[in-house]
């Protein structure tokens, strides 16, 4: 069934890992900044000694990035093991710390060290790129049509945050992973994308302009002008999208508001450019602005580029998931949760437990 309604959807096939990153930067996210930062750290406080039988200290940092047009300071929260061996790691970017909801002790009881950092900390979350970094890296404003916008502007700095954690003696470099919640979903794929250091990009209800295909989207019509759900369960189209988070993406993005998706792309070419390492995405049950529909498909879709290299794509299932389902034990994961749009305690276990099965050792 899934099957012929991925066909149904017309998709553009795959193309190479080069040529689909080439196409997401041009056409939706725009190009990630030249890296000509330093970076460092100051202005440690050890927070918390007790966590994990008090094996996992938690502290803070403050992480400053500096080029020559100046400097920007903001707060890392850790919670690292202190027993001398090698962890996983999470970088987790996040609407609000403390505030969203994060499962610390659960995670590092796992074995995993955690990485939290604040979104908006980095710059602003509105179309004003004078905030944070980005006058760091657009100081004269944004000039190209190609120029990233702060969806680029938050995967670079996630990007930068890792040059940071490899330097620290627990990190596992081998096992690396990057997860984020909505608008910060979609910036987790744009980071694994551009950065392979990232062995696990973890999303959670992305959707539009993330992880959920345009063509055929619920918030679509058809030929016939219908469409395929009642308004209140409608997913999110690249018309709303590119109108009310314009500044996310790149001008460039705008130009398909009006057909609703790419001319020669959609959201599996930015799953695919990840393989192959690991993508697991998270869909909500009542998350249908997400369109978790379009979000299974769109794993499904990508798959081929981990079956073409001899791995495992979404594990074989011939229907939309219900609450509680999975599919963990490809290289390519998929879950519905129980949840509306949220970051939730089932999400957190269902990516330790994508983790633990594809671990490279």
């Amino acid at each position: 069934m899934l099957n012929q309604e991925l066909s149904n959807r017309n998709l553009p096939p795959l193309k190479s890992r080069e040529e689909m990153i080439e196409i997401m930067q041009r056409e939706e996210y725009g190009y990630l900044p030249e890296n000509n930062f330093q970076w460092s750290v100051s202005n440690y406080k050890r927070v918390d000694g007790r966590l994990a039988k008090g094996e996992v200290i938690y502290s803070t940092v403050d992480f400053t990035l500096t080029n020559k047009n100046g400097s920007h300071t903001f707060p890392i929260h850790q919670f690292l093991h202190n027993d001398g061996k090698k962890h996983p790691t999470i970088l987790h970017i996040a609407g609000r710390y403390p505030g969203n909801f994060v499962p610390e002790e659960e995670i590092v009881e796992n074995g995993y060290n955690l990485i939290i950092f604040i979104y908006t900390d980095i710059t602003s979350d509105d179309g004003d790129f004078t905030t944070g970094i980005a006058p760091l890296v657009f100081p004269e404003g944004r000039q190209n049509n190609t120029d990233c916008g702060k969806i680029g502007l938050w995967a670079f700095a996630n990007m930068r945050v890792l040059d940071y954690v490899l330097t620290l003696e627990g990190t596992d470099e081998k096992n690396i992973a990057i997860v984020g919640q909505s608008r910060l979903g979609k910036t987790a794929l744009v980071t694994g994308m551009m950065d392979e250091r990232f062995t696990f990009s973890l999303s959670n209800n992305a959707g539009c302009g993330g992880d959920s295909l345009a063509r055929g989207s619920s918030g679509l019509p058809d030929a016939d002008g219908n469409f395929a759900a009642p308004e209140e369960y409608r997913g999110e189209t690249v018309e709303r999208i590119t109108r009310v988070f314009p500044y996310w993406f790149c001008e460039n993005y705008k130009k398909y508001a009006n057909q609703g998706y790419g001319t020669d792309f959609d959201q599996h070419y930015i799953v695919a450019s990840i393989a192959p390492r690991n993508v697991c995405v998270t869909a909500a049950e009542l998350d249908y602005w997400a369109d978790q529909k379009s979000e299974q498909l769109c794993c499904l879709a990508a798959s081929e580029a981990w079956e073409n290299m001899g791995l495992v794509g979404l594990q074989e299932c011939d229907h939309y998931l219900t609450p509680g389902e999975k599919l963990l034990q490809g290289n390519v994961g998929f879950s519905m949760t129980a949840t509306t749009h949220f970051l939730s305690r089932h999400a957190w276990n269902n990516y330790m437990d994508f983790m633990r099965i594809n671990r490279h050792n």
